[in-house]
């Protein structure tokens, strides 16, 4: 797929690749994937997140570690194939729901203190990356942490690469999230920001 396409990956594709595999990118055996989710979960705040969001949870196995810091967890997905797995895998955690959304055209209107935004941005198209980014600052609450993983290495059915995906969110959004910490790995890049109202509030005031 080429960076000029008008539309962003379908939920189709997603489809088609979990009937090819129930795990169709390793998550359960490949060192980098399991080093990445490692990686994921120790970058996070070292508090207990009362509602928390993750965007593309794929077949649950991020959301299993991810759900034990939190009292709720919605989980989406593009595909509902892939959530049937994410069901199954997370069926003993009471706290999580799994949804079928495709972001961002669909996207939760309730408020969050933790999101998610993992290998997903770079099946986007720029304006969906940016309707994406909007929305995620719209609904995270005061306070709130967003917390962004994607591999940097541009693939065959990637739109974007990780590194844009980043600098996307980075451009413009200084009033509205913190920036804590970028531990950029050779292969992926962890940004975590952390949304403070008081920011946005005095944007509005200048307007």
């Amino acid at each position: 797929m080429k960076p000029s396409q008008p539309e962003s990956v379908p939920s189709s594709f997603f489809d088609e690749t979990f009937r090819q595999s129930s795990d169709p990118w390793a998550y359960t055996s490949n060192f980098y994937e399991i080093s990445k989710f490692r990686t994921t979960i120790k970058c996070l705040p070292k508090v207990q997140f009362k509602n928390a969001f993750e965007i593309g949870c794929a077949i649950g196995v991020l959301t299993q570690e991810l759900a034990k810091k939190c009292d709720r967890l919605l989980s989406v997905d593009y595909s509902e194939v892939g959530l049937e797995e994410a069901r199954k895998r997370c069926a003993s955690l009471p706290q999580v729901r799994f949804e079928q959304m495709q972001i961002p055209q669909q996207f939760p209107t309730e408020k969050f203190d933790l999101i998610l935004f993992s290998e997903v941005g770079y099946y986007l198209t720029r304006p969906d990356l940016l309707t994406t980014k909007q929305k995620i600052i719209d609904q995270l609450l005061p306070g709130g942490y967003l917390l962004m993983v994607h591999f940097r290495s541009q693939v065959e059915s990637f739109i974007l690469n990780g590194d844009i995906v980043h600098d996307t969110f980075i451009q413009d959004s200084a009033q509205f999230l913190k920036h804590l910490g970028d531990p950029r790995k050779q292969k992926f890049w962890i940004d975590i920001r952390r949304y403070h109202k008081r920011y946005r509030m005095d944007l509005f005031q200048r307007l």
